[in-house]
């Protein structure tokens, strides 16, 4: 038998050329300008997901405090509730939890039997197209009017896209 002879196998330079690797800088950029939009809205649903959980936990204490006082204020007259402010779900998240991306509210109304709790942004939620998010007492879901953004044409519209 003949030995084999091995000869080294010479080929050209390896790796990318600059045009291979501007192409795949270009698809990773049209990548990124498609995704992150839709991160930042999935990322924004989520804190709203989490808002209408305390909108609603406010809602049972104020339930709650009505029914040891049959009014929802402070006073049977007045429009407010000074101990609404002290309560772990008046930011969100509560404020244990990290920066508040919402501070609550409430005003109350007719003699303390009715009331309106407001959720108005903050920090990184302060440009959300969905504007400050209401509810009543009678659980009326709305959007604080001229808070919402243009993507919406009304208030309606505006609860119908964010308040799922």
């Amino acid at each position: 038998m003949m030995p084999m002879s091995f000869r080294p196998h010479t080929r050209g330079q390896a790796g990318f050329s600059l045009i291979e690797l501007m192409i795949a800088v270009v698809v990773v950029g049209i990548l990124a300008a498609v995704a992150y939009p839709s991160y930042t809205e999935y990322v924004a649903r989520g804190h709203r997901s989490q808002l209408r959980a305390q909108m609603e936990q406010a809602q049972q204490w104020l339930e709650r405090y009505y029914s040891a006082r049959y009014f929802y204020g402070d006073t049977a007259t007045a429009t407010a509730n000074a101990n609404f402010d002290d309560q772990a779900f008046a930011t969100s998240p509560p404020s244990s939890g990290g920066d508040a991306r919402y501070t609550l509210a409430v005003v109350v109304a007719n003699g303390g039997q009715t009331y309106t709790i407001t959720a108005s942004r903050a920090g990184t939620m302060a440009s959300d197209h969905c504007g400050n998010p209401t509810i009543t007492n009678a659980g009326l879901k709305g959007v604080e009017t001229g808070s919402f953004g243009t993507q919406h044409t009304d208030a309606a519209a505006a609860v119908a896209a964010c308040w799922r």
